[in-house]
């Protein structure tokens, strides 16, 4: 089935492209490799699988009241967590270009009272978060060449921004080892390094989230509850397949 282009532009940082094919509106960077997609005909159903397994931080957090999200892409997480929880999202991206785009063809709304976003490198070493403290922090930052690395400076001053209790849930990309080694050293020095694990079923995404402290059999039973009693059905859909793509904790068998 062929696609359509529905907009090509240039920004300072490569191109930018969205096209559709069968129903799905996706994002590129001057590449096959789609950055966001989307279904506006199901709007409450995600199509990227790790999109489903980075929502699973809203159930193992008992008030995930502010999210940080660094990597807007097409903005697709960002509407869904604002349509999904009553959280506030700070999200940064390096592409200005991106905010309009998210909003004429992935539905997000720039005006939304709970969003704010941020253009900024995040690479530059002198960067710092424009949030105060958050919650939660998503990292899924890609660029036309794969993952992007952040440097140690970065990582310090995002954790030093982490309220306590909170989790750093990062999307990385296995074809890579090397890069996947790196951001899980840089985490693991200010963070547990057992950090749970959700290997996406077909993909090389495997998602990494990460707390201060270990994580407990307990925890997993917490916020499997509070995802079956207190998630709305869209985020309970998708955290609910999310969940069987869990890893068994460290020291702990795979339950029957």
């Amino acid at each position: 089935m062929k696609h359509r282009i529905l907009e090509r532009q240039r920004d300072p940082f490569g191109t930018l492209e969205v096209t559709e094919q069968g129903g799905e509106v996706s994002l590129h960077f001057g590449n096959q490799t789609a950055q966001s997609a989307w279904r506006p005909e199901a709007a409450e159903r995600l199509s990227f699988a790790y999109y489903k397994a980075m929502t699973l931080p809203v159930a193992l957090h008992p008030d995930p009241s502010r999210i940080a999200m660094l990597g807007l892409g097409g903005g697709v997480m960002a509407k869904f967590l604002l349509e999904h929880t009553e959280s506030s999202i700070h999200a940064t991206d390096l592409r200005e270009s991106l905010g309009p785009i998210a909003a004429r063809h992935f539905g997000l709304a720039l005006d939304h009272p709970r969003l704010t976003l941020e253009f900024a490198d995040i690479t530059d070493p002198d960067w710092h978060p424009g949030w105060q403290r958050a919650d939660l922090l998503l990292l899924d930052v890609f660029d036309d060449e794969g993952m992007v690395r952040l440097p140690d400076e970065t990582v310090e001053s995002l954790v030093a921004r982490l309220d306590d209790g909170g989790l750093v849930c990062v999307n990385v990309w296995r074809n890579t080892m090397r890069a996947v080694v790196d951001i899980h050293r840089q985490f693991a020095a200010h963070l547990h390094q057992d950090a749970l694990v959700a290997h996406i079923p077909d993909r090389l995404n495997t998602v990494l989230i990460y707390r201060r402290e270990p994580w407990q059999p307990a925890d997993l039973e917490v916020g499997f509850k509070r995802m079956t009693t207190d998630a709305s059905a869209a985020l309970q859909r998708a955290q609910g397949e999310a969940w069987q793509w869990l890893q068994p904790l460290r020291g702990q068998p795979r339950n029957p």
